[in-house]
């Protein structure tokens, strides 16, 4: 059966199917709609998940296997197989055949990053969406993409109207993670609650000191030095407001450092889930949090401390300066954060 993303919620509402394969271009997508199959698989008392990372030299062979090995508690487990080039070969597609054609107690969900029309007319493909549920994931055309983001801001609280959703498309020009990111923001600045018009959407995209100060943010979790200070600089010279610097900055050491302690008791996509990040956020708190470590970031926050006090003093040069100081030595290779 073939399922689209926005219609998979009310589908995995009534029960979990026994195969899944979710694949397409559209990344943000992909690990949405993976992440609303994980949660529906708990919910369904799928305690275990088992992780297997199809590349190409993984020996097939132990695939057929997977479901005999039973837990300790022989519980009911989610088989999450991630086959990055959506090209499972002779092998691999003999395999997921033979799992098709089986009764298996788990839960096979098949992850795709990559995907390809002819992939659909394989007799793999053909056995496992009969068995299962595809989910392709492709890009939203053009004319879609406006009540995409309009049902995108009603499940962060806020709306807009058409003419407010169709400038935002077409100024994102069809990238899906931006608009989620900006999603995201607008519901920072404007509140749950709070409906969009065209005036308001075009004054806080000219108001880019306050998405700037989130685009820091990223710049500094993502490691980019050089673009971070360049970015600070441009907050200075836009009389951005210290305070609303200093606070994206917190919120997300704070973030990072809860995913950090989390992770120390359970799997990093279960804390992520725990703390509610949202997907396309995701690989880049991980990819944070592994580049620098706790005591980074204590460090970090206490500098921030001294930082916000400044903001509210008539320390501003300071204030700039210190801020690049810190946000250098964060983005910076692994190591100790100055002090």
């Amino acid at each position: 059966m073939k399922l689209f993303p926005e219609k998979l919620a009310a589908h995995l509402d009534k029960g979990v199917d026994a195969i899944y394969l979710v694949a397409g271009p559209e990344l943000l997508l992909v690990e949405e709609s993976c992440d609303a199959i994980r949660r529906a698989a708990r919910s369904a008392d799928v305690a275990e998940r088992v992780v297997i990372d199809a590349d190409g030299r993984y020996d097939w062979s132990q695939f057929g296997s997977a479901s005999d090995n039973l837990s300790l508690f022989a519980t009911r487990r989610l088989i999450e197989l991630r086959l990055p080039s959506g090209k499972p070969g002779r092998e691999g597609g003999a395999a997921l055949r033979e799992w098709a054609a089986g009764q298996h107690d788990d839960i096979l969900l098949i992850k795709c990053q990559a995907w390809e029309m002819a992939s659909e007319k394989t007799a793999w493909f053909r056995d496992v969406e009969k068995a299962g549920v595809f989910v392709p994931c492709w890009s939203i055309k053009p004319h879609r993409l406006p009540a995409w983001i309009r049902a995108r801001m009603r499940s962060r609280g806020i709306s807009a109207d058409d003419a407010a959703a169709a400038f935002m498309a077409d100024r994102l020009e069809g990238n899906l993670l931006a608009a989620a990111q900006e999603v995201e923001r607008l519901a920072l600045l404007y509140g749950r609650g709070s409906q969009l018009n065209l005036a308001q959407l075009k004054e806080a995209v000219a108001d880019s000191a306050r998405f700037d100060a989130f685009r820091l943010v990223e710049l500094v979790m993502s490691g980019q030095a050089g673009a971070s200070v360049r970015c600070i600089r441009g907050l200075d010279d836009g009389a951005t407001p210290m305070p609303l610097v200093v606070g994206a900055l917190a919120r997300e050491l704070m973030q990072v450092e809860a995913f950090q302690a989390l992770c120390r008791q359970m799997p990093a996509q279960r804390a992520m889930e725990k703390l509610k990040v949202w997907p396309s956020r995701r690989q880049g708190l991980e990819s944070a949090a592994g580049r620098v470590g706790p005591a980074r970031v204590r460090q970090a926050l206490a500098r921030l401390s001294d930082l916000d006090r400044m903001s509210k003093s008539n320390q501003r040069d300071e204030f700039w300066l210190n801020l690049e100081r810190l946000c250098v030595d964060l983005a910076g290779r692994p190591g100790r954060v100055a002090a």
